[in-house]
């Protein structure tokens, strides 16, 4: 298991794409997960592996996904009382995990986030300094130009011939540098001033790029769009050499990408944001799908079974009993008696849900 794990760890670098590599690193029994066990949990919720059962899941998820947005590492402590849990220190999240069990996990949570993207536009000498520097800063390195080749620039992770389908490849990750000196600077502006790029330089003189903004402002190119370049790129060091001027415009990416907080966080994922609710029995703010989903359906006192609908109050609960009708309130008896009660399963769906369809269809005796 560990063995196909660490090849979805590879698969997903090699994709650049985000994840977190969560690993047990310690326990106090009695636990289901032990030292060693690991999972893998994706931007988009998704969680392959094992680091503990249905009380331990949604909270790896939840914290994975906060270390996603915040790119820091963290060790999570899980435990009954986490108040009593001796860890004052930076980096450690206890969060109370009141299962029967009782036991306690302490599980790291490790983000792996892609590397930033330099695209360089150009073969220029500059450009072949930037590639060269910007790979050994840290970023994912891009070239584009038509006469690009591995030979030419030896340190590029990619390399690409035409300017639109490079665009497409642009993100809000991306730091853009036109090293085009003259020769295509025009179209290489005009391509990429509109995409999402984080930062586009322009190598010119100040007088020169000048003439490219108003070359493009006579096209139709919005004067909003153009204010987005930066010529001269780079900060003026006084730098005389492709080197050193590759060096001030790198140093001046790494300083925007400082300042504004960059941790080259996931992307974006279009959908809506899991619900979430507090479990009835533990008080634990959990995914409700996921949840669900990691709980076996079972009886609470024989046939009986007990579903929360809103995810609110008792006094919104129904029984549903198999073989018989839904619908019946929870007698306030029960609800009055709720937190003392520490056995059975708990399931915030409705009746007519799909989810709740689906475990109808997994155990037909419960119809």
């Amino acid at each position: 298991m560990y063995d196909d794990l660490l090849e979805q760890v590879t698969a997903l670098k090699g994709q650049r794409t985000p994840f977190v590599l969560a690993t047990v690193v310690a326990c106090k029994p009695p636990t289901s997960a032990k030292p060693g066990a690991k999972a893998i949990v994706q931007a988009d919720g998704s969680f392959n592996g094992w680091v503990g059962g249905s009380c331990a899941q949604p909270i790896v998820t939840q914290e994975a996904l906060k270390a996603l947005k915040d790119g820091r590492s963290r060790l999570l402590v899980l435990a009954p009382n986490p108040d009593e849990v001796d860890f004052p220190l930076e980096g450690v999240v206890a969060i109370p995990m009141v299962c029967q069990s009782e036991g306690t996990l302490a599980i790291y949570l490790e983000p792996f986030l892609p590397k930033p993207e330099l695209v360089v536009i150009g073969q220029s000498p500059m450009a072949r300094s930037l590639v060269t520097l910007g790979r050994a800063v840290g970023f994912y390195v891009c070239v584009c130009d038509p006469s690009a080749t591995a030979e030419m620039f030896p340190h590029a992770e990619a390399i690409g011939k035409d300017l639109e389908s490079m665009k497409g490849q642009i993100g809000p990750r991306s730091y853009v540098v036109v090293a085009t000196t003259g020769h295509y600077d025009e179209e290489a502006i005009a391509t990429v001033v509109g995409s999402d790029a984080r930062y586009i330089g322009l190598v010119a003189s100040p007088r020169r790029g000048r003439a490219v903004m108003e070359y493009l402002r006579g096209k139709g190119i919005p004067n909003e769009a153009l204010q987005r370049v930066k010529y001269p790129a780079g900060l003026d060091v006084g730098a005389l050499t492709p080197e050193e001027i590759a060096l001030s415009i790198l140093t001046e990416i790494v300083q925007k990408m400082r300042a504004e907080g960059e941790v080259v966080q996931a992307e974006p994922v279009a959908q809506t944001a899991p619900p979430e609710a507090t479990d009835p029995v533990c008080r634990m703010t959990v995914n409700v799908a996921a949840y669900l989903l990691s709980r076996p359906f079972e009886p609470l006192v024989g046939p009986v079974y007990r579903q929360i609908i809103d995810l609110g109050s008792p006094q919104d609960s129904q029984w549903v009993i198999p073989g018989g009708s839904s619908g019946d309130p929870l007698s306030p008896h029960y609800s009055d008696q709720l937190e003392d009660w520490r056995w059975g399963r708990y399931h915030p769906m409705h009746p007519g849900s799909d989810a709740w369809q689906a475990i109808l269809e997994l155990f037909p005796s419960s119809r």
